[in-house]
């Protein structure tokens, strides 16, 4: 499953979700399709936990956060929801107005959200099965929905990767698997602002072509119980914020949809990288360049992550990337500088809480996109970050290994990512 990351995260159990549809995976040996997390589709005007675009259908997932954990919820679609034996009641916002005083079901807005994107989806193509997962949290052990409920299309879960597997395959098997054709008309509707996945893509990911149109769905053996390809993840500030040289391009065909191309292309408005003769020093330390490219706007090849919906959607004014070797004690750090100007300085604080979480993207190094550095490239594995923001400006470091050289400790790294902060990218 290909996973496209918006910023909305709706509901606080949305990084559940997220975690969850994460660690599944590329490709159709588990689940396959399209993830697209925190989507916001045109014409709803709803923030959207998830979108599954599956090969059998569409999943929408809407999140709804209990007051507390609990061992065991009943989870009537119709009726009151009881968590441990305590009934619960989401107030309504009407009350002051002489409205009911609550709602006796905690996911009757959720449910509202997802029938607008299913009306969305329908209008694309009638023809498409869609399903509903309501994810509840903080946690969850047991989720109880009546028969009645569980022969529907929508399942209430605590989003684990079991679970959302669980969910794709509560739906109902069509005769046909969805085409690329469909999946990419299902993915523009919701997602137009998102870079597209090519056919390649699409058929790894169990979408049928379009020319074939005809493969059948073949549903899983009786008692078939899904056992999903999890991946780990090191979620820390120093480790999430990777940008691997060698999966440069995988890592954007992941994050959004991109074609992976052996050399990334540049940009109509940015200006060729260069390389210095002389070099610069910062908290004594010497900064050589290998590499610097400037955008008068900001595009998808320029970020990774949450970060790449972001600025591809507030847009930019401004973007200046460095790519450098820094030298001290005869230790080399390699140090991956981007700077971003938006329109306004409050986007820019946003902008910069999202960088500063963990997990959320980076902005791409200059020297690793034009191909610069020379062989072997850093990796920028478990690299030293630092960022810092003056008025709409915000810039972000990476220091870490050299690829070519001897490990250097992680104070080097560090004082070398705070010491970026000041180097000039004119």
């Amino acid at each position: 499953m290909r996973v496209v990351r918006f910023p909305a995260r709706p509901t606080r159990v949305a990084d559940d979700v997220r975690a969850a549809l994460t660690s599944l995976g590329r490709g159709d040996a588990v689940a396959g399709g399209i993830a697209l997390l925190g989507v916001t589709p045109p014409e709803t005007g709803v923030d959207v936990d998830a979108v599954l675009i599956l090969p059998t259908g569409v999943l929408v997932v809407v999140g709804v956060d209990l007051p507390d954990p609990a061992l065991t919820l009943s989870a009537p679609l119709d009726g009151v929801w009881v968590a441990d034996g305590w009934p619960l009641v989401q107030p309504d916002q009407t009350a002051d107005a002489g409205g009911p005083r609550g709602s006796p079901n905690p996911a009757t807005a959720a449910l509202a959200a997802a029938g607008q994107v299913a009306d969305r989806i329908h209008g694309i193509d009638p023809a498409i099965g869609v399903g509903v997962v309501i994810a509840v949290g903080p946690y969850v052990e047991r989720v109880e929905q009546p028969a009645s409920d569980a022969a529907g299309s929508v399942r209430v879960v605590h989003p684990s990767a079991t679970s959302m597997l669980a969910a794709t395959e509560a739906l109902p098997v069509p005769a046909r698997t969805m085409t690329t054709g469909q999946a990419r008309a299902v993915f523009r509707g919701l997602a137009p602002a998102a870079a597209e996945f090519d056919e390649a893509a699409l058929t790894a990911e169990g979408f049928s072509t379009d020319t074939a149109g005809t493969t059948p769905v073949a549903p899983p053996p009786a008692g078939a119980v899904p056992s999903p390809r999890l991946q780990t993840w090191v979620i820390s500030a120093m480790a999430a914020l990777l940008v691997v040289t060698a999966i440069l391009a995988t890592i954007l065909a992941v994050s959004s949809g991109d074609t992976p191309t052996p050399a990334a292309r540049l940009s109509e408005n940015s200006a060729a990288p260069t390389v210095p003769t002389d070099g610069m020093t910062a908290d004594g330390m010497e900064f050589t360049l290998v590499a610097r490219d400037h955008s008068r706007t900001c595009t998808a090849e320029h970020a990774v992550g949450d970060l790449r919906p972001y600025v591809t959607e507030r847009g930019c004014t401004d973007l200046r990337r460095g790519s450098f070797t820094a030298t001290l004690d005869g230790r080399s750090v390699a140090v991956s500088v981007g700077e971003v100007t938006f329109g306004d300085a409050s986007a820019a604080e946003e902008f910069l809480a999202l960088a500063d979480t963990p997990g959320t993207g980076v902005l791409t190094d200059a020297a690793t996109q034009h191909g610069k550095w020379p062989a072997p490239a850093p990796t920028f594995a478990g690299a030293a970050y630092a960022s810092a923001r003056d008025g709409a400006t915000v810039r972000l470091v990476l220091a870490g290994e050299p690829g070519s050289a001897a490990p250097t400790d992680a104070t080097y790294q560090r004082r070398a990512a705070f010491a970026a902060l000041t180097l000039p990218l004119d």
